[in-house]
């Protein structure tokens, strides 16, 4: 089959271009950049479009010849032009008119677990409104909505591992920082078992018109997971609870630096001290205004807060993936 694929250097995307590689398929990408995919270009023997999804006439002739779209373009964090708006609801409506002209028909998408109709984050409700865009296309759609994705290279896993490490840990003094305590439920998934789905929908009939969670096999809280990326890299952890909080009520933030200190004294212990969401907005939005590329934004701070899980059934039916649990998962690639 050939496939137009967005995306394809990102860290899923590159994952699904060794699938689609292995199974066979033909594969075109489309780039801003096209000397990003030099090292694609080689490996995998892709064409390469030179094309822009944020705007229409840029994505003329891409779809030529080709049977089936896997678009996998997404942002976490707005910058410039790219906005959640211009980048997953705009982008994705221009690709949907591209493939009607080249009458392309099947079409899978890549959404995220959560979004759904009236959500809080300005990141759902754009994925929302590209769903709706999918959904009534006439195309022979396909959505996914992964949870966190972890793998090598991911962003999520190995940021948290980093400041485990020299010098981060030095720096936050051995501690790790839990955002409103930590108790939002996530279900990390592989991103193998990701690619897996997408690359597998391409051939699967009865995966046209339905919206598929991606999800591990168990919800874990924030919490847990922070600390299973520590153990599995060899550190104890110690959950640490505000001191004379039932004294203070609120003003127990004020004690944040002590429980900082006390992780001078521990190494290599690994301290989970909670922080509390007021501080953690107001260090988003010192990242937003002064890093290009900022670790942490106040739309992610909102979805931190909520609960993101679903329901892997229906996926590990149809396409055959067993996600393992997290620690065995990560501890593949973390050590």
């Amino acid at each position: 089959m050939k496939v137009l694929l967005t995306g394809a250097t990102g860290f899923v995307g590159s994952e699904v271009l060794r699938q689609l590689f292995e199974n066979g398929h033909v594969v075109r990408v489309i780039a801003r950049d096209p000397a990003r995919c030099d090292a694609i270009r080689k490996r995998f023997n892709v064409e390469v479009f030179h094309g822009n999804i944020l705007h229409a006439p840029a994505l003329d002739g891409c779809m030529a010849g080709m049977d089936a779209v896997i678009h996998l373009v997404g942002i976490i964090a707005e910058a410039g032009e790219n906005t959640f708006d211009r980048v997953h609801r705009i982008g994705t409506e221009n690709l949907i008119a591209e493939a009607k002209k080249a009458k392309t028909k099947r079409f899978v998408f890549v959404s995220a677990l959560g979004t759904r109709e009236n959500a809080r984050s300005r990141y759902h409700q754009s994925k929302w409104a590209a769903e709706a865009a999918v959904r009534g296309s006439g195309l022979d759609w396909t959505i996914f909505r992964p949870s966190v994705i972890y793998g090598p290279g991911d962003a999520f896993v190995n940021l948290f591992a980093r400041m485990t490490r020299w010098p981060l840990n030095l720096i936050q003094c051995f501690t790790l920082p839990v955002i409103q305590g930590g108790n939002a439920r996530l279900q990390p998934i592989p991103v193998a078992d990701v690619a897996r789905c997408f690359a597998g929908a391409l051939m699967k009939p009865e995966a046209i018109g339905k919206t598929y969670d991606l999800c591990g096999p168990a919800p874990l809280r924030l919490r847990e997971i922070i600390r299973t990326i520590a153990e599995v890299l060899g550190h104890e952890t110690e959950e640490i609870q505000l001191p004379l909080k039932g004294w203070i009520g609120d003003w127990s933030k004020l004690l944040l630096p002590m429980c900082m200190l006390k992780g001078l004294f521990v190494q290599p212990r690994v301290l989970l001290v909670p922080v509390p969401v007021e501080a953690a907005v107001v260090v988003a939005w010192l990242m937003e205004t002064f890093m290009t590329k900022p670790l942490l934004n106040r739309d992610q701070l909102l979805m931190l807060g909520e609960d993101n899980v679903g329901d892997p059934s229906e996926a590990m039916k149809d396409f055959v993936i067993r996600p393992p649990n997290f620690r065995e998962g990560i501890s593949v690639y973390l050590k």
